[in-house]
């Protein structure tokens, strides 16, 4: 028997659809606007994970003209049959759609999407192979009715190697889901000769569910469980765990069954959260044909924090976080991307995604937010914790403006960065929460490593720098306005290695070449101690 706890993964990692293997458990989540995209990871125990690749890396996967372009990709379904693996996914900007990729390796290169249908049409697209061969393609719709339901969740066949589909059908009754008004996530199973349909329901948000229908037939009609939803904490008021929905069930080889879903912590009884949505793992009973989600005492429908006397599989609930055996998937590629960064939208041109941190040169490039600055480049990594400390040098040799970030969205970060003014060399600490924006600067000496460093907590982030061994205070900023319910987006807090061209020197020239460099990126899981997680580049 073994112990596990919540979140599986930390840190923004929403929308998870998990698969087995064999005696291998892989899992992809959501990315939305940053690059790499769908992160593909590898477990054989169900609660340690790591990253070994992603399944969006290049315009010709997510743009249908294949040129570089705007990028939010919603939820991912992951499947596999006969020794391929199969990723769809919707990129809803510029109503790109919805599309698939696939590979026979998921920790190398997906193929270029087959596309299926446009975003406008509906998202969270979701695979399912039948045994007699067909292969169906389920997602949600969207409509806006006088009635006040959102649309039904509708499903066709598709030819699995062209992306050609049939006609649509709903498969749920009334233009709504089995509970709420508004249903997602769709995901199509076969469980003892019955088919199951389960899907997100009530938003993303406290009233964020998990509801199942049963049939005999794929096509419905689906029977409601009569215990729905049969996973959610939106009557659990105060619980640190909320907004869990969007799961995915999930068997064992020895038969036991989980759900991965998603679900957001909230320090005490806070409203708001920053460390995005997790990916939580709970386990599931089978009781008269329905899976009872819920802890093993008979208590159903919701997740806890910590779970004791439970079998996981290969009986490897004891291995410490990120030492998976990957002998089923090959040798992992040790890169910044694997590591857990990511940069908005393309990476900077000459970005080394294999540096260590002794030395990461960071290019100018995609612009951060729309300010009169030159072009800015961005290395993110998600916050993990409520309380954590983020440390970085920017080295002497640097010649960007460069510097750190707290980075919820473009228009809601705080952030401190190394530049040379007109009177000297100086520290600019910015906030900016929609059209609010304060600055703060602090001379230091002219030359010399300068250490930044941010200490979040669950109501304040704080930035310092180290100058000559002194240390001396930047400033702070609201962790509530760098909240997701702050920010309207689904995306948690990012700690950010932040370059800025020189918009002076670079004026009318395109000259965008300079390059911030970073020593000593540092994560600790509390602010001021010694660090208990070391980025280990």
């Amino acid at each position: 028997m073994a112990s596990y706890t919540n979140p599986v993964v930390r840190g923004n990692a929403p929308d998870p659809s998990a698969i087995r293997v064999g005696d291998d458990y892989y899992l992809a989540t959501s990315t939305f606007g940053l690059l790499p995209g769908i992160v593909i990871r590898h477990s054989t125990d169900l609660v340690n994970w790591r990253i070994i690749g992603h399944a969006v890396t290049r315009p010709a996967q997510y743009r249908r003209d294949g040129q570089p372009g705007p990028i939010v990709l919603f939820a991912p379904t992951l499947r596999h049959h006969d020794g391929r693996f199969y990723l769809a996914t919707t990129n809803v900007a510029d109503r790109q759609g919805n599309f698939y990729v696939t590979t026979e390796d998921p920790a190398g290169e997906w193929s270029d999407a087959i596309w299926i249908d446009e975003a406008d049409f509906g998202f969270d697209p979701s695979l399912f192979r039948d045994d007699d061969g067909v292969w169906y393609y389920t997602r949600r719709t969207l409509e806006f009715r006088e009635d006040g339901n959102l649309g039904a969740i509708v499903q066709t066949t598709i030819d699995i190697d062209t992306g050609v589909i049939g006609e649509f059908q709903p498969i749920t009754a009334d233009h709504r889901g089995f509970v709420t008004n508004d249903i997602e996530g769709p995901h199509l199973y076969k469980i003892d000769g019955r088919y199951y349909l389960s899907a997100a329901e009530g938003s993303s948000w406290k009233g964020h569910m998990q509801t199942i229908g049963r049939s005999d037939s794929p096509w419905g009609p689906f029977e409601p469980a009569p215990h729905n939803p049969i996973l959610s904490h939106r009557d659990r008021v105060a619980h640190p765990i909320q907004s869990l929905g969007h799961a995915e069930l999930v068997d064992t080889a020895d038969g036991d069954w989980w759900a991965l879903s998603l679900g957001t912590r909230h320090a005490g009884i806070a409203l708001h959260h920053n460390l995005g949505r997790e990916t939580f793992l709970t386990p599931v009973r089978w009781v008269d044909g329905w899976p009872v989600v819920g802890t093993a005492d008979g208590t159903t429908g919701g997740s806890e924090l910590e779970f004791d006397g439970l079998t996981l599989p290969a009986g490897q609930g004891s291995v410490d976080r990120g030492s998976v055996d990957q002998a089923s998937v090959g040798q992992i590629a040790d890169t910044l991307w694997t590591r857990g960064w990511s940069t908005l939208g393309v990476p900077a041109a000459g970005l080394d995604e294999h540096a260590g941190d002794a030395r990461i040169e960071l290019p100018a490039g995609a612009r951060l937010e729309g300010a009169d600055a030159g072009p800015i480049g961005a290395l993110l990594l998600p916050q993990t914790e409520d309380r954590q400390r983020f440390s970085a040098t920017v080295a002497a040799d640097s010649t960007a403006v460069a510097g750190v970030a707290a980075f919820a969205t473009r228009g809601h970060l705080y952030s401190a960065v190394v530049e040379q003014g007109e009177s000297g060399r100086r520290i600019v600490f910015s906030r900016a929460v929609d059209d609010l924006r304060t600055e703060t600067v602090t001379p230091i000496a002219p030359d010399g490593d300068v250490v930044l460093r941010i200490d979040a907590g669950e109501s304040t982030y704080s930035f310092s720098a180290e100058v000559d061994g002194v240390t001396s205070e930047l400033g702070a900023g609201s962790a509530r306005l760098l909240s997701a319910e702050t920010a309207s987006w689904f995306v948690g807090v990012h700690f950010a290695l932040v370059a800025i061209a020189d918009a002076a020197a670079g004026a009318g020239t395109g000259h965008t070449d300079a390059a911030a460099v970073f020593l000593d990126v540092i994560v600790s899981d509390t602010p001021g101690e010694a660090p208990s997680l070391h980025m280990e580049f």
